[in-house]
């Protein structure tokens, strides 16, 4: 693959990436009223737990592609093993798509630099 073409692949994870995480804190900051009555359960605070690190995940993935890809992806897995219900949302399979090319982009441009030096 060519350098421009990495480039290219790798703004568009990070613009994906960076949209997923604005979307989440703003959801996050708009349900926070919702919990104000009843306390959380141990379930929901290790879901969202396990959610903000998947996020962190992706912010890393910017600096870290493989760390940060990994990081996602298997905070996602450990999360759809806790509440399979997670399964049931396509919109939410964006999440480790996204973590799944970060990893991809990883190894392509790794054999890049490789190849070319």
């Amino acid at each position: 693959m060519k350098t421009k073409s990495i480039k290219i692949f790798r703004w568009v994870l990070r613009v994906l990436s960076g949209v997923i995480i604005l979307f989440s804190l703003i959801w996050f900051i708009g349900s926070l009223g919702d919990y104000s009555d009843d306390p959380m359960s141990t379930n929901a605070i290790l879901q969202l737990s396990i959610t903000g690190i998947g996020l962190i995940g992706l912010g890393l993935a910017w600096k870290w592609e493989l760390t940060g890809g990994i990081i996602s992806l298997v905070a996602y897995l450990v999360l759809a093993i806790i509440n399979p219900r997670v399964l049931d949302f396509s919109l939410v399979y964006i999440w480790p798509a996204i973590a799944i090319l970060i990893i991809v982009l990883w190894a392509i441009s790794r054999n890049t630099t490789v190849k070319s030096e």
